[in-house]
């Protein structure tokens, strides 16, 4: 029988049936939203203190509703008042004719509206307008009620500037109408018609109407002059689709709505540094030390992790926490004053909810589609991770396994959680693909035939969206991303550094050799190499191996002076290594011949074979015995030492 969700069916169920007369529709009802309790009770902790205010609240992971809930009577779908929420919306549309290349950000904003190319206002940009430092009043006398955009714009032309343009922040709203002309003016459309067409219909937010400011409210979709700071109306579920675009860079249902540029200037500060900031007073101490950028405040409430947010009059709250890639929306009406103070509570519980005990602290088992495929890899979060120098996130080490192994084994191999958890970094183990699901799985990392290399699987593709999946799920420094890699694995790692150097800040190649050669790179990339002088299945003087995955035959290993000499050439380091270690154990460090850049470092194990080394014991009874020196620990060791964790990239 068919089914087709009732959402759909709506839609299509004309269709289907005059093709399929013979066949019943069985109509499904759509799967609840989920709901985690803890955040529902904080709303209703928050509501508590609120009186009677229905809400609803809706919690995003990238474009993954990971929480709703509706309190006191609300629906997702019920019209309200946003208010300067509205702002958000305004700016997109602005910013939709910005990439469409009629209007310049940094042009005089009297260039599109004739009425304030005026001596006075010359040097007034669109950017200014956008980031309420033009220099405007916050608001412009007299009554707005039958204005319409030219009477608007004539009123801001004979208002005279508070501040010189660029000297001063003025929070209002004058200057995003200024925007607005100028978007209607260039493409010839009022702005009810600009909206619907750039953000309104691609993200299907046939509820969201700007209305007047004077009367507030009235003639929602067709008013004169529609209030596009402060006077839109909204719902739940469609401000939850406008914070989903924002989260997924500007694309929403695989439609490019916003250029991912825009976004980033909508939440970037676009203030001058020199310049203070002030909050309306109603906003409160959460607000310390703001800054804003295109319609956004920017705030960091624990002086690291950086928030943007918009809310309104009305309690009504979008905000994004970008250290995390999460989001949500506070639907209320209710007193800013009131809501926002107690809105911080419930922010601080999502923060714990999504890095708490299912995702920090244990392992989980993350699946993704890439290439045609369900890819999965496990993820470990530690209880405490420790921020880098920039504090916006942990470090994020993923580890390649060897060829027949997977993800689950390179674990228990390298106990590279275990110190993890104790060094506050994040790990994931992807698993490579094979015949079998979880078994004989392999990297296609070129120059080694084997499943991954002749299905011509996507693997660096992978490995970049294993990346982007992690830093979506808990915060992530994204200058200190490193690949590690055993044998296949290691190889893989060498490949990454020639294909994927602005994703992963360094290397460590255990037992592999630089096999693919095809790509060249210039950008520096931390490399640290670890060989045995017995290994048989990858010879550090390279050649054909003697044992090894794949037809041994047909491979021809590049020696591991090899690799040394490529980036060594490629980091810029001095032609002579400088001599150190213990025993069996040799090290060569390459330091960066001007200073200042990343080192190679070359680690030798006399008599080693192809374990890796420090393990607890051989994986399988014909493996060799493991050489007894802590891999792990010196790799970690080497990545959390580098300066800066990715200079030059």
């Amino acid at each position: 029988m068919l089914r087709i969700p009732i959402f759909v069916a709506s839609v299509l169920g004309a269709v289907v049936l005059a093709q399929e007369p013979e066949r019943p529709v069985e109509l499904v009802e759509p799967v609840e939203p989920p709901r985690l309790e803890a955040i529902a009770a904080a709303v209703d902790t928050m509501l508590d203190g609120l009186g009677r205010a229905p809400a609803g609240l809706v919690v995003l992971r990238g474009q993954e509703v990971v929480h709703q809930s509706l309190h006191r009577g609300l629906a997702a779908d019920e019209p309200m008042p946003i208010a300067s929420a509205s702002k958000w919306l305004a700016v997109a549309t602005v910013l939709a004719v910005v990439d469409e290349g009629l209007l310049d950000l940094d042009a005089p904003i009297g260039r599109y509206v004739v009425e304030l190319d005026r001596p006075d206002k010359r040097a007034v940009t669109l950017r200014q307008c956008l980031s309420c430092s033009a220099g405007w009043p916050s608001r412009l006398p007299g009554n707005q009620r039958d204005w319409d955009s030219a009477e608007f714009a004539a009123a801001a032309a004979d208002a005279p500037l508070r501040d010189a343009p660029g000297s001063a922040f003025r929070y209002g709203g004058v200057t995003f109408q200024i925007a607005a002309i100028a978007a209607e003016r260039v493409t010839g459309k009022d702005w009810h018609t600009l909206f619907a067409e750039r953000i309104g219909g691609p993200l299907g937010m046939a509820a969201t109407k700007f209305a007047a400011m004077q009367p507030f409210g009235a003639e929602p979709g067709t008013t004169k002059l529609p209030g596009v700071a402060g006077a839109a109306v909204s719902t739940l579920a469609d401000y939850t689709r406008f914070v989903q675009m924002l989260l997924a860079e500007g694309e929403f249902g695989g439609q490019r709505v916003l250029r991912p540029e825009s976004v980033a200037a909508l939440l970037r500060d676009q203030v001058p540094e020199q310049v203070l900031v002030r909050t309306p007073s109603d906003y409160g101490e959460a607000f310390a030390g703001v800054r804003y950028g295109f319609g956004s405040w920017l705030v960091r409430p624990e002086g690291t992790w950086l928030r943007a947010c918009d809310p309104g009059a009305f309690g009504f709250t979008p905000w994004l926490d970008l250290d995390l890639g999460i989001g949500g929306v506070l639907a209320i009406r209710d007193r800013a004053t009131r809501v926002l103070p107690r809105l911080a509570a419930v922010q601080a519980v999502v923060r714990e909810v999504l890095q708490g005990p299912a995702q920090a602290g244990e392992t989980v088992v993350v699946e993704l589609e890439h290439g045609g495929r369900t890819r999965r890899f496990s993820l470990f979060v530690p209880a405490k991770p420790q921020l880098g120098p920039q504090g916006i996130g942990a470090a994020l080490v993923v580890v390649l396994h060897g060829g027949g192994g997977n993800g689950e084994q390179v674990a228990a191999t390298t106990r590279f959680a275990e110190l993890a958890a104790r060094e506050g970094f994040v790990v994931a183990f992807p698993d490579g693909t094979g015949p079998l699901r979880g078994r004989l799985l392999t990297w296609n990392a070129g120059g080694i035939k084997v499943y991954a290399s002749e299905q011509g699987v996507d693997d660096v593709g992978f490995l970049r969206e294993v990346v982007r999946t992690v830093q979506r799920r808990t915060a992530i420094d994204p200058q200190r991303v490193f690949a590690v890699g055993h044998s296949n694995g290691a190889m893989m790692c060498h490949r990454l550094a020639r294909e994927a150097a602005d994703v992963f800040a360094g290397i460590a190649a255990v037992a592999g050799a630089m096999n693919f050669t095809a790509v060249e790179a210039t950008t520096p990339i931390a490399a640290l190499l670890i060989h045995g002088t017995a290994d048989r299945h990858v010879r550090i003087e390279g050649g054909v191996p003697e044992v090894a995955i794949g037809r041994a035959g047909d491979r021809q290993d590049a020696s591991l002076q090899a690799a040394i000499d490529y980036y060594v050439r490629r980091n810029g380091c001095a032609g002579e290594g400088r001599r150190s270690g213990e025993g069996k154990v040799v090290v060569d460090e390459f330091a960066p011949a001007a200073g200042g850049g990343v080192p190679v470092r070359v680690v030798r194990l006399e008599g080693g074979g192809h374990a890796w080394p420090g393990a607890a014991e051989r994986t399988t009874r014909r493996a060799d015995q493991p050489f007894a020196w802590d891999a792990t620990a010196a790799i970690w060791a080497f990545f959390a030492a580098l300066p800066g964790a990715a200079a030059g990239r």
